[in-house]
């Protein structure tokens, strides 16, 4: 974020900077590094900001450390392909994350608004574009979902009656996938993927 910080704005601009509580960042004395190693940063590209304080927040009870999270953790899954996993937990963490990016406009604010950076080495950083990497994932999950539809959508015809409960054992999802099933099930019936959810 400071990267984009402009030398020509006039006077300092002064950072404050809020890091997950940690008693492992207390042991490395983290907060200090971070304001020595980011002014010196500031100097040496003649930047005009100025790291004035690190403060240590718990996060349970800093709800834009928590949004910062779950999107870091929503990078991270999608850079490690995680969702090409075959566990329980990376499908349900492909939907939820799927069904955040088909929502309204997130998917291009999402890959317009994410901006990463990779170290290799050398002086300068190299801009990763995150759309390299959003681009195969709502593919697969594209194919993914289509196979689940038309099996989940041959037994929904096959059994027009029949109660959610029944149609998740059927189709051998487990209760943690509910809510997966039911977002299949709305779109099947022309709802949509998040009507249940909105």
């Amino acid at each position: 974020m400071t990267r984009d910080l402009s030398s020509q704005e006039s006077g300092t601009i002064k950072v404050k900077i809020k890091v997950d509580q940690n008693d492992e960042y207390d042991k490395l004395f983290l907060e200090t590094k971070i304001i020595e190693q980011m002014n010196a940063h500031s100097a040496y590209r003649n930047k005009n900001y100025r790291v004035v304080n690190v403060l240590s927040q718990n996060s349970v009870k800093s709800i834009p450390l928590q949004i910062v999270d779950t999107f870091m953790g929503m990078v991270i899954f999608l850079l490690e392909q995680n969702y090409l996993e075959s566990s329980n937990t990376a499908k349900i963490k492909s939907d939820l994350i799927y069904r955040f990016l088909i929502e309204g406009n997130n998917l291009m604010k999402f890959q317009q608004q994410i901006k990463l950076y990779k170290w290799t080495g050398h002086e300068e950083l190299t801009f990763v574009n995150i759309s390299d990497y959003v681009s195969p994932f709502m593919a697969y999950k594209a194919a993914y979902d289509s196979q689940e539809i038309i099996r989940i959508q041959k037994i929904m015809v096959e059994n027009p009656a029949m109660p959610l409960k029944e149609l998740r054992l059927k189709t051998g999802y487990p209760n943690t996938m509910k809510n997966t099933l039911i977002g299949y099930k709305d779109q099947i019936e022309g709802r949509g993927r998040n009507y249940s959810i909105l």
